[in-house]
C-alpha cells in the first residue's frame, strides 16, 4: 500500500473512532453542528425529550434566544440569563428567576434545568431540531 493509501486509511480510522466519542447523543446525528446563539433567534425551542430523566407530566419545556441570552420555561418560573457559544458549549451566566409559587415537582424540574443550563451543555443543531447535552443528560428540542 502506498503511503497516500496508509494516510487516507489512518484519517478514516481517525474520523470514524471520533463519531463514536460524542457524549450523550448517538452517532446517528452526526451531521449537526454547533449554532450561533443568533441562528436561534428564529422560534421558540420545545422540548420533546429529556433522557433519564422526562418532563413533569402537563409540563412543558421551552427555551428562546436572542443573539445573547436565553430564556427558559420549564413549567413554573421564567429563568433569564446571558448566553453565549462557546467551541461547542452553551455558556449560560447570571441565570435569574422568576419566584411563582408552584406544584413541588415542577419546582424541581426548574431547579434541574438552572443547573443543566449552568453546566455548560453542549448544543448542536440540525434543521429544526436542537439538542443540548451534558453526560447522559440529553434535551431534544424542536422549533
Amino acid at each position: 500500500m502506498s503511503g497516500r493509501g496508509i494516510l487516507g486509511v489512518v484519517t478514516a480510522m481517525v474520523v470514524l473512532s471520533a463519531c463514536g466519542a460524542t457524549a450523550g447523543r448517538s452517532a446517528t446525528y452526526a451531521l449537526g453542528h454547533t449554532p450561533e446563539l443568533s441562528d436561534l433567534t428564529d422560534a421558540t425551542w420545545v422540548a420533546h425529550s429529556v433522557s433519564n430523566r422526562g418532563v413533569v407530566a402537563g409540563s412543558v419545556i421551552r427555551l428562546t434566544f436572542t443573539a445573547d441570552t436565553v430564556t427558559a420555561d420549564a413549567g413554573c418560573n421564567t429563568l433569564t440569563g446571558a448566553a453565549s457559544i462557546d467551541k461547542h458549549e452553551m455558556v449560560v451566566s447570571a441565570l435569574a428567576a422568576t419566584r411563582k409559587a408552584c406544584d413541588p415537582a415542577l419546582q424541581a424540574q426548574d431547579r434541574w434545568l438552572a443547573a443543566f443550563l449552568a453546566a455548560r451543555p453542549r448544543i448542536e443543531r440540525q434543521g429544526d431540531e436542537l439538542w443540548l447535552s451534558r453526560r447522559a443528560e440529553v434535551v431534544h428540542l424542536t422549533s
